[in-house]
Order: C-alpha cells, then sequence, then structure tokens
C-alpha cells in the first residue's frame, strides 16, 4: 500500500497538533510493515516531521499562508494524489486544512471543534471557514480520527458526522522522553537555561488569550501567593499567540509580578527538564480537544491541577486536582494544594504516573494504521 500523508496545518512542530504530527508518524513509521509512506511537507519542516528512511515532496514555503495552503489542498492535492498512486491519503490536521474532494480514500484526524465553544477565538473570515465551510469537508471524509470521546461527541453534534466514522485514537507522552529525572541536575539546567529557581509551578501553553485562560491563573496565583502563603514562582511557556498582551498586562498588575515568569517557545529538547525541576503543572485551559502537557507532567511524576472542562477531565482521570477554570478561588486552591500539601503531591504524582502509563504512541499508530488499511483496502 502507498500511504500520502500531509503536514500542513502543524506548525512546524511548535504546537500540540505538531507535536501530535511528530510523535504519530515515527510510530507509524516505525510499524508501517511493507507499506510505503510518502510525505507531503514544507520544506522547511521536513526536519520536525519526517521520520528517518521516510520519503517526502518538500513544497516551497508559500504553502504556510492560509490562503495558499487552502488552495493547494483543493486543487494540487487531489491530482497530486492520482499522480503519485496512492491508496489511501491521511491529513493528520484536518480540522485545519482538508480538500473538498479526493479521488482516494481519505482520512483525517479532526483535533477539535473549539471554534463551537469559543466563539471569540479567531477573526470573522476564519470563523466563518470553521463554522460554514471545514464542517462540510470533514463529512466528505471517508473516516475521521479524533483524539478524545469528548471531540467524538462534537464531531456527531455539531459537525453531523456519523458516529460510525469515526475512531478516537488518544494522545500519549512518549515514555523515552518524559519520565522522572534527577530533580538537582532538572533544576540546574533550568537555572542555567532560562534564569529560573526553584521552587516552580508550571503551565506549559502558547499564551492565547482567553482560551488557555492565563489571565484567571495570574488572578489565581496571585491570590495564592497573598491568602495562601505560597512562595513558589509561576513559570509560563509558550510563544505569544493571539490575545497575549492581555496576559503579559495581567502579570504587571500582579502583585505578585516579580515570581512571574516569561519563557516564550521552549523546544521540547527542554520541556522535560523544565518539567523534572517543577513543583507541579497547572492547567486552567477552557477548551482542549486532548491537552497533552497533562499526560507529559504526569509521566515525569508531577502533581498537576487541571482544569475540569471539555475533554481534560476524560484525559486527566482520577489522577489530577480537577478545578472550574472560570472560579479564581478554587484555582487558587488548587494552587495551594500541589505547592504546599506533601502528603497529597506524593499521592497525585504516583497515581498521575500509574494513568500516564496507560497511553501510548504505539497503541495510537496501531489504531491509525487499522482504519487506513482497512479503507484502502
Amino acid at each position: 500500500m502507498r500511504l500520502g500523508v500531509t503536514t500542513f496545518g502543524g506548525d512546524g512542530g511548535k504546537s500540540g497538533i505538531g507535536r501530535y504530527i511528530r510523535s504519530l508518524l515515527a510510530a507509524m513509521a516505525k510499524s508501517r510493515g511493507t507499506d510505503h509512506i510518502e510525505m507531503l511537507t514544507d520544506k522547511d519542516e521536513r526536519a520536525a516531521f519526517v521520520p528517518e528512511d521516510t520519503k517526502s515532496l518538500d513544497f516551497p514555503g508559500i504553502l504556510r499562508h492560509p490562503v495558499g495552503d487552502i488552495a493547494w489542498h483543493q486543487l494540487a492535492l487531489p491530482a497530486l494524489s492520482l499522480a503519485r498512486r496512492y491508496d489511501a491519503l491521511f491529513l493528520p490536521a484536518a480540522n485545519r486544512r482538508l480538500s473538498v474532494w479526493s479521488p482516494v480514500p481519505t482520512i483525517g484526524t479532526f483535533h477539535d471543534a473549539g471554534i463551537f465553544h469559543l466563539s471569540s477565538k479567531y477573526d470573522r473570515s476564519r470563523h466563518f471557514y470553521l463554522t460554514k465551510v471545514l464542517p462540510r469537508m470533514v463529512r466528505s471524509l471517508d473516516h475521521v480520527l479524533t483524539v478524545s470521546e469528548y471531540s467524538k461527541r462534537d464531531l456527531v453534534e455539531k459537525l453531523g458526522v456519523p458516529a460510525e466514522r469515526i475512531t478516537v485514537t488518544p494522545l500519549a507522552a512518549d515514555r523515552s522522553v518524559y519520565h522522572p529525572v534527577d530533580r538537582k541536575e532538572a533544576a540546574a539546567h533550568v537555572l542555567q537555561r532560562f534564569n529560573v529557581q526553584e521552587p516552580y509551578i508550571l503551565y506549559v501553553s502558547r499564551l492565547e488569550h482567553p482560551g488557555k485562560n492565563h489571565v484567571r491563573l495570574i488572578e489565581a496565583y496571585t491570590e495564592a501567593v497573598s491568602s495562601h502563603g505560597v512562595r513558589h514562582q509561576l513559570v509560563l511557556a509558550g510563544s505569544d499567540w493571539s490575545g497575549a498582551e492581555a496576559v503579559h498586562a495581567a502579570a504587571e498588575r500582579s502583585s505578585a509580578s516579580r515570581s512571574i515568569h516569561f519563557l516564550g517557545f521552549v523546544p521540547e529538547a527542554d520541556l522535560p527538564t523544565l518539567y523534572g525541576a517543577a513543583d507541579g503543572l497547572v492547567f486552567p485551559s477552557l477548551f482542549e480537544g486532548f491537552g497533552l502537557p497533562v499526560l507529559e507532567a504526569m509521566s515525569c511524576g508531577l502533581p498537576v491541577a487541571s482544569s475540569n472542562a471539555a475533554s481534560l477531565p476524560e484525559v486527566a482521570g482520577s489522577a489530577a486536582l480537577l478545578f472550574d477554570p472560570y472560579d479564581i478561588d478554587a484555582m487558587a486552591h488548587s494552587i495551594a494544594s500541589i505547592c504546599l500539601d506533601e502528603s497529597l503531591s506524593a499521592r497525585l504524582r504516583q497515581r498521575g504516573l500509574e494513568w500516564s502509563a496507560q497511553f501510548s504512541w504505539e497503541r495510537a499508530a496501531q489504531s491509525t494504521w487499522e482504519v487506513i488499511r482497512r479503507l484502502a483496502k
């Protein structure tokens, strides 16, 4: 079987979707057997996505522009699928880039329907595309993969995709990368690399307001410091995105502003030590199709306090403290709990290690191959 795979819409590997593409395709490449994979990718992003011993067709950077990218998917990709004689086509960022039609069986991963829950997330033109155009294209897929049962319900209820054409393939933390490390060595690396001293709590997410809920987190952290006696610093790891100016302004207003650190984008190579030196992860997002940092932190042995919104209770299970992301007092109490209650933190660490071990990229790759091979026949 010849499988074509696109990587467009993966943000060069610097987002959750990008990490999904990279991790899943690496696992798929190891389990492909006699099947052949050919990847269609941006030439500047090849190193981020293409596994070793995997062929690729590299395209110019102009396709990174949304208009050029969308046009290419409608006009060039169907013809290319025929010319390259693919038996199936896999679009791992199908909630961003899709074709109206395809001459070969096409499988796409739809990560989340966040636009239906956070209507202010995008400008008017993108909102129209995501709510009116994209759902029709999603329904044209031969099969849809998604990353959580929550997202599957959204696909059925909000986009009208038949449940029998949807397969849930949960994400995972790569345990060869994310695992407990020597605390002293990790702290020394974080101090040298980011000039941040322990103790600290961590939030790994791009700075997107209001969806990622940084402003309420900063307010809750300020309350935890002033009212609960928390002495930990707050470390925010993620690049500026839409609305980031509101997050920076909230930090400047905070009475604990000197203890709030913005690291910008953190390469994945630095994340295990950043997790390893932290005393906990706080994940207050208002909406997630999955929420991969929750599992990554658990795999590194961190206690986790997470929002109870969208898919996050499903991802965190009973291994995290859950709070209402709109309730600043509840969030502050959760922050204080993982910072000050050593007995609770120890229990959460153990639960997190056991829970996160149930997820694997190998299992996700196996499920993905099963769907692709079935449709290719």
